[in-house]
C-alpha cells in the first residue's frame, strides 16, 4: 500500500509531462511568420523551423512528412535561406545553373525589387529532387531561398512550397 500513492503520483506526473510535450511539438509545426532584419517568410503548418542549425543558413526548416516507399528516410521538403555577401544576382544564377538541370528561370518584380524564380531538377543519392529558388539582390549581397523537395510530392506539400515561394520577401 505504501508504494501505491508514490506510484500514482509518478503516473500522474508522466501523463502531465507527456501532454505538455505533445502540445509543444504540435505548436512547433504550426504556421508562423518568420521575420528577420533581412527578409520575411510565411512558414506553413507542417514545417518545423530548425533552431541553432547550420551556421551558413539564415533560416532552415523541413516538412513533417517523409518520402514514400522509395525514400522513407528523406523529408518531403526542406527549406534553406542563405545570404551571399558581396555577390550579384547574375553570379548566383550562373552558379545554380552549373549545379542543377534548370527547367525554368523567371524574373519577377515585387515592390520595385527584382526577384529571379528558378525551377531545377537534380538527382541526389539516386533520388529525383525538385529544387525551387527565389533570389533577390540587396545592397550587401544576394538572398537565396532554396526549397528542396522530392520530385514526386503530394498536392499538399506542393501547395505549401508555392506558399513559401510567394511569401518570401527581402527587406
Amino acid at each position: 500500500m505504501e508504494l501505491l500513492i508514490p506510484g500514482l503520483i509518478l503516473v500522474a506526473l508522466m501523463v502531465y509531462a507527456s501532454t505538455r510535450i505533445k502540445k509543444t511539438v504540435a505548436a512547433a509545426f504550426e504556421a508562423e511568420t518568420i521575420e528577420t532584419d533581412g527578409f520575411v517568410i510565411e512558414k506553413p503548418d507542417g514545417f518545423l523551423s530548425v533552431i541553432n542549425g547550420r551556421p551558413d543558413l539564415e533560416f532552415e526548416a523541413y516538412s513533417r512528412e517523409f518520402g514514400g516507399e522509395s525514400s522513407p528516410e528523406i523529408k518531403q521538403a526542406r527549406v534553406e535561406i542563405r545570404r551571399f555577401e558581396n555577390s550579384h544576382l547574375d553570379e548566383t544564377v550562373a552558379r545554380i545553373k552549373e549545379a542543377a538541370d534548370v527547367i525554368s528561370d523567371t524574373p519577377e518584380i515585387i515592390d520595385q525589387r527584382k526577384y529571379i524564380l528558378i525551377d531545377a531538377k537534380k538527382i541526389e543519392k539516386g533520388i529525383a529532387l525538385r529544387e525551387s529558388y527565389k533570389l533577390a539582390e540587396t545592397a550587401s549581397g544576394v538572398y537565396e531561398l532554396k526549397i528542396i523537395a522530392l520530385a514526386e510530392t503530394n498536392g499538399d506539400i506542393s501547395r505549401k512550397i508555392e506558399m513559401l515561394l510567394s511569401s518570401f520577401l527581402v527587406k
